[in-house]
Parts: structure tokens; sequence; C-alpha cells
């Protein structure tokens, strides 16, 4: 075993961490209602199409076919047959929903599911009730009261006893512009126009800050003096369309002096990191336990990366004009300092408009990579596309596994997606084998070294109890060997947090 200084760390590389005055509390009631509607109401509308599709489509179709080819007898024998299905069907509706003591049960089935998700709401409301400081202890005392073989007292973290041991687990909490200027798109009387980032930043930072501070008096008369168990370096949030901009005289393109002032202010120092040790050493020397609550203070090296939610209004490629010139500045800033972007990529989420539904589609990020400067653009589209629509997954997949026809070479080397989110349930893991073992073993490689572990912890809460139980899943899964874990959780992370 490695001595505990070079230990390697296990990386949380997608959650967030938010208090009930950050978000827009409307999209989350919104995505709730359409989780809801679609898990428990998507069997009754597939009856209710398939019915349909009976009725004006398929009977009609034969019938008329039947008919051409005078095939009379044929015809009554089939609407004979269709008439028995036709029969059956509705029995079965009157069974279903007409007998009451099916209905009951129906509906009582319907109405566990639907307080189950409304109980995983009440929890994840809870822990954004409180302070952001006590939630990150309230995560460790779970962890280390529910898990304790693989988070031993003598400090640490194993998978299993035969895995790596990591020293810490590194959370970076993704923070997420809510600024809603100039939002208009509600019937409701009262409406969420704008919600200035700058207090959630303030918020996470001394909560951040509060962790150190105060862990030792919760953990310790319980566990024993312990070193604390997360590192938490978080992810400027960042919504081009919510910063203003002026032409330039000089070039003629649309600057914005804020957002080029909030890069500069905490991330100029980022370009002097030669090699992913030197950033890392750089993250690991600082001292949150010393914030004096004041985000001025903040520079280089307290942010990791960016977080963009296209969902929220972030168009990653807009047309040629004032938004596109801001996304150019962001993106030439990250390449020019090698810092890394999370982006929202899955149909899901908070959805505050239905024109910025494709905004997070990979076919709208591939219109960024296959710009030739932006080729290495360090960027991670999360939930690898989501469950909802497969497409996004193969498209990411096509993406991860495109060459360049002139070098033979990967295209993009600094494009990588994250699994969070989908480990809410074991069986998700299966479903990921199942599609991995669809390619063949070199490109199955390939795929799995641009695979990133996150949780999105606490949003994840809809979904599942704990943030123990997510970890649980991971660590049991047999979907992958202890060597992918460890890439997933370690090394393809540090490859895109870092500048390996």
């Amino acid at each position: 075993m490695r001595k505990e200084v070079d230990m390697p760390y296990f990386y949380d590389s997608h959650c967030h961490m938010m208090n009930l005055s950050h978000p827009n509390l409307s999209a989350i009631i919104k995505r709730t209602f359409n989780d809801l509607k679609r898990d428990q109401l998507k069997r009754y509308i597939l009856y209710f199409k398939l019915a349909l599709l009976m009725l004006f489509l398929v009977i009609p179709v034969v019938v008329i076919a039947l008919l051409v080819a005078d095939q009379f007898d044929v015809i009554k024998w089939s609407l004979g047959i269709v008439s028995v299905i036709a029969l059956g069907f509705f029995v079965f509706l009157m069974v279903k929903f007409f007998n009451p003591e099916s209905r009951e049960k129906t509906f009582s089935q319907i109405m566990e599911k639907i307080k189950e998700k409304l109980g995983n709401v009440m929890n994840l409301l809870a822990i954004m009730e409180t302070d952001i400081g006590d939630c990150l202890i309230q995560m460790e005392e779970d962890l280390r009261k529910n898990m304790r073989k693989n988070f031993p007292l003598s400090g640490g973290l194993v998978i299993s006893e035969n895995g790596e041991k990591y020293e810490k687990i590194v959370l970076t909490p993704l923070i997420m512009d809510f600024g809603l200027k100039d939002s208009g798109n509600s019937n409701l009387p009262y409406k969420v126009r704008w919600k200035p980032i700058v207090a959630q930043v303030e918020d996470l930072c001394i909560g951040i800050r509060d962790y150190y501070v105060h862990r030792d008096a919760y953990i310790e008369p319980e566990f024993g003096p312990t070193q604390p168990l997360f590192q938490i370096i978080p992810f400027m949030g960042i919504n081009t369309k919510n910063y203003d901009s002026q032409k330039s005289i000089t070039n003629g393109k649309n600057v914005s002096v804020s957002l080029n002032k909030l890069l500069e202010k905490n991330f100029s120092e980022f370009k002097k990191d030669e090699k992913p040790q030197m950033r890392r050493a750089k993250f690991d020397a600082v001292k949150w336990e010393e914030f004096n609550g004041n985000v001025d203070s903040i520079d280089s090296h307290y942010f990791m990366g960016i977080k963009v939610y296209p969902p929220l209004g972030f168009d990653p490629w807009p047309e040629a004009g004032r938004e596109r010139d801001k996304v150019i500045c962001l993106y030439d800033y990250c390449i020019e300092c090698n810092i890394p972007i999370t982006a929202h990529c899955s149909p899901g989420g908070f959805l505050v408009d239905k024109a910025y539904k494709d905004f997070a589609s990979p076919y709208t990020w591939e219109k960024v990579l296959k710009q030739q400067k932006y080729r290495n653009l360090r960027l991670n589209l999360a939930h690898y596309g989501g469950v909802e629509d497969v497409s996004w997954r193969n498209k990411i997949t096509e993406m991860i596994l495109e060459t360049d026809p002139e070098t033979g070479r990967y295209k993009y080397e600094n494009f990588y997606t994250d699994i969070s989110y989908q480990g809410v349930d074991s069986k998700a893991y299966d479903n990921l084998l199942s599609f991995l073992n669809t390619y063949d073993s070199a490109k199955r490689s390939r795929i799995i070294e641009r695979i990133i572990f996150g949780t999105d912890f606490m949003i994840n809460l809809q979904d599942i109890g704990t943030y123990s139980k997510y970890l649980d899943f991971f660590f049991k899964t047999d979907a992958f060997t202890l060597k992918e874990k460890d890439m997933l959780c370690n090394k393809n992370a540090e490859r895109f947090l870092y500048i390996g």
C-alpha cells in the first residue's frame, strides 16, 4: 500500500450544495410533477394509444386492403376477430378501472408510488433547508454510520477489501446560475425575474468553511478523532446570457467586461499550472477554514471549473451575434487556462422554457467541438445523455469514438461524460453494462476511459434516500470491475478535472 500522503482521492465529480433560497423552486415542482406523470401514467397512456392505433389505423387499413382484393369472407372473419379482441380489451378496462376491488388496488399502487416520490422530495427539501455546512457534516455522519466497512476509523475509504484505498472524497459542488433575467415565461401573477448568483456563491463558500470548522464537534463524539472525509472544490456556475456586453471599438465584437472580470478573478492563475500535480497541489493548499465570509477575498484555485446549465437558458452555440460572442469569450478563456466545463446533458432537469429544450443536446455541443479551436475544449456532458432518450447517449458515445480522418487519432481528447443520477437504482448499472457490451473490446475500453463517476447529490434525493445508499450501489455493482471503478472515480476524473 502506498504511503498515506500518496493515496489517491475518490472523486464525486458531479454534485450540488444548495439551500432553499438558491434554486427556482417552481422548476423543482414542475420537474417532480412531470416525473410523477411520466412514471405513473405512461402504462395507461400506452393502453389508450394502442386502442386508438387499432381503431383509426390498423382496422381501416386491413379492411381497405381486403376490399381491394375482393376478400369479403376474410373481412367478415377479420372483423369478427377484431370484435372479440375489442371486447376483451373493453372487459380488461372494465375490470381494471370499474371493478371496485381492482380499481382500488390500481389506484392504491399509484398512490403508494406518489407518496414515495413526495417523501423523497420532502427529504430533499429538508436537507436544502439546513445550512450547507451542516449538510456536509450530515453526509459524513451518514457514510461513517451506514458504511463502516468502507469508511474505517483509521481513515480513508475502500470500495472493497481487494480494492484501492482512497484518502478522501473530493466533492465538486456545481453552482447553477438561476439568474433568470427578463423571464416572463409564466402565467403566474408573480414571476422569478432574477436571482443574483453572488448570494449562492457566498452561501456555498461559508458552508464549506463551516464544514471544516464545526465537523469535529459532531463527528468526534461518535467516531473519535478522524480527518475530514471530504475535500470540497466547487465549480463556478455561469450563464453568459446573464452578463451584459458592449461592442468593442477595436474588433467590432461584443465584449462582456463583467464576464471577463469574473473569469480573471477566479481562474487567471490556472494558466501557470503546467502539470496536473501542480494544479492539484494548489487546490490542496487552499485553507477554507480561514475564509472570512467575503467572496471578494476569493481568487484562483478556490473553484475547480465552470458549470453551465442549458435548460436554464445557456445556449452552447447561439446564432452569430451578441450571444455567440459571449460564449466564444468563455470558451477561449477555458482553452487558454485549461478550465474544465461540466454541462447538463439530458432531456430532464430544471427546464424553465420549452425554447431551451435542445440547448442541452449533444448535437448542439457537437457544433462547438467541430470548431477547430475548440476541439480540445475540456468538456463533460453530464448524465451520459440521460435515460429518457437513448439517442443522446448514442450520440455522446459516437463523439467519444470519433477519429480524425487524417491522423487516425481520437478527435476529441478532452471530451468526457459522467453517469451522475443514474445510480439511484442498482439496475441502472446493469443497463449501462448491457449498453457497453454492444461494443467490441477496443471501443468499450475507450468509452470506459471517458466516463466519470458522479452522484448528482442533492438533486438525486428525489429518487433515493441517502448519499450512502447511492455510493453503496456503486461499490457493490458487478457491472464494473474494481479497475474500472477506479478509473471512473479517480483516474478519469483527475484527467478531466486537472490538465492530464
